[in-house]
């Protein structure tokens, strides 16, 4: 949880334009992620993330500071391109997995001739005990 000074400190703006868009055009969404401890007002990480993505929004910042919003969108896609990468990684494997097992499965099995099996006689007691059940 941070306050609004350090939210501040790391976008690059006032802590009077941090607490006035929060008590503005933000309120209702950020509201859930405030709390108050002893009379300072601390947001939580995701009401963090409303605040700083709106004034990444807003043009006044990315005039003032357009290095530090293209790092931040650098960072994000950075981070999202790691993570696909790994998920296609992971699924290439498994349809290799899957195309391993298919070619196992569908392999034709060679054709030998059964040579024929000669017809076992059995002893009278058991055929006496078989025709008993």
């Amino acid at each position: 949880m941070k306050t609004f000074q350090e939210i501040a400190d790391e976008i690059g703006v006032s802590k009077q334009a941090v607490y006035k868009r929060y008590r503005g055009k933000l309120y209702k969404s950020v509201l859930p992620y405030a709390r108050m401890v002893g009379g300072t007002t601390y947001i939580m990480e995701q009401g963090e993330c409303i605040i700083k993505q709106d004034f990444a929004s807003d043009s006044a910042l990315a005039r003032t500071h357009p290095e530090r919003v293209q790092d931040t969108l650098i960072l994000m896609l950075q981070k999202e391109l790691k993570a696909k990468t790994s998920h296609i990684e992971e699924l290439a494997g498994i349809i290799r997995e899957q195309a391993r097992i298919i070619k196992t499965l569908t392999k034709p099995k060679s054709k030998k001739r059964k040579t024929p099996t000669k017809q076992l006689k059995m002893s009278a007691p058991l055929e006496r005990h078989i025709e008993k059940k």
